[in-house]
């Protein structure tokens, strides 16, 4: 884990959680990618495929069984979204409501509890159950191999599993290629760029950031005010998104986007994703390996003229 971040999410912690992480820091901060709090469970972290439980005494193992384990209450999490909030909910609720609170270092911490709805909408979410940090990646030229295989002008859909880099990837491809091209960044959740207080935690060139829109909306933004060559978002999955691909297509403006799927099968069986293909905004998809091999191009199909 990168040390800044490390520290960001120090100063939200509960205290005891904080004290037990800084005695085994040196033995994860490069490899750890989430870290999560449970109420009435063991403190544990995701380290690529690995899972390792936290100890009162600030050691880790990887049973989550083993005696002295670091068990965290519901107050205690309360309290993390209380700081995470900087003590103002009211701030943050539009977030708290889509499930998540971006705080500094690009780090997105994921909440789950119950929804208070009104009129039919989600007003609040109480009785929080799970926080999980999820500590984004800035690994810059990480795209530079993928970029030269292909032309991202043409479409380029990254799809993998969870964990895998894809989001590390297309940051990097926004960045790279802001310095030739119009790219607007449609950062709905803010792990792009890792938006917090006006300022962006990552480099990400000369992007034009569209932070918390939904996607659609910022893309019709984008196009009629910034003149974009490329657009670039992540996590592509709602039926509404083959709508904002064709409208997009239409205009000029090329697509870099995400999806969850380790398969060209499993891409083409779920209806929604095979309509995103369909649109014919993507030429090339790439398919990156799992957690135990984040950022690993596996293979790459160019959809003109088969597989590359």
């Amino acid at each position: 884990m990168e040390c800044k971040a490390m520290d960001y999410i120090l100063q939200k912690l509960p205290e005891r959680v904080a004290a037990a992480l800084e005695r085994c820091q040196s033995v994860f901060q490069d490899s750890v990618t989430e870290l999560i709090l449970r109420a009435n469970r063991p403190v544990c972290m995701q380290a690529g495929a690995r899972r390792w439980y936290l100890t009162r005494e600030g050691s880790l193992t990887d049973s989550p069984t083993a005696q002295g384990l670091l068990i965290t209450d519901q107050k205690e999490l309360e309290a993390t979204v209380l700081r995470l909030c900087d003590y103002s909910v009211y701030a943050c609720q539009e977030q708290v409501n889509r499930g998540f609170i971006i705080i500094d270092g690009g780090v997105r911490v994921g909440l789950c509890g119950r929804a208070v709805l009104k009129h039919g909408e989600i007003a609040n979410v109480a009785d929080i159950s799970t926080l999980s940090f999820r500590v984004a990646r800035e690994v810059k030229g990480c795209s530079l191999t993928l970029l030269g295989m292909l032309e991202p002008r043409d479409g380029v859909f990254v799809c993998g599993a969870p964990g895998s880099g894809k989001t590390t990837l297309i940051r990097d491809m926004a960045r790279m290629l802001s310095y030739k091209y119009r790219v607007s960044l449609l950062d709905e959740r803010g792990e792009l760029s890792a938006y917090h207080r006006g300022g962006f935690s990552f480099d990400i060139g000369f992007c034009d950031v569209y932070y918390a829109f939904p996607k659609g909306a910022a893309a019709v933004s984008a196009v009629r005010s910034m003149a974009p060559e490329i657009i670039v978002c992540d996590e592509l999955g709602d039926r509404r998104d083959a709508e904002m691909l064709r409208y997009a297509l239409r205009c000029g403006v090329s697509f870099i986007a995400t999806a969850h799927a380790s398969s060209m099968d499993e891409l083409r069986a779920r209806e929604v994703t095979a309509g995103l293909l369909n649109t014919g905004a993507f030429r090339y998809v790439v398919f990156l390996g799992g957690r135990e091999q984040a950022g690993r191009i596996t293979r790459i199909y160019e959809l003109r003229d088969g597989d590359i």
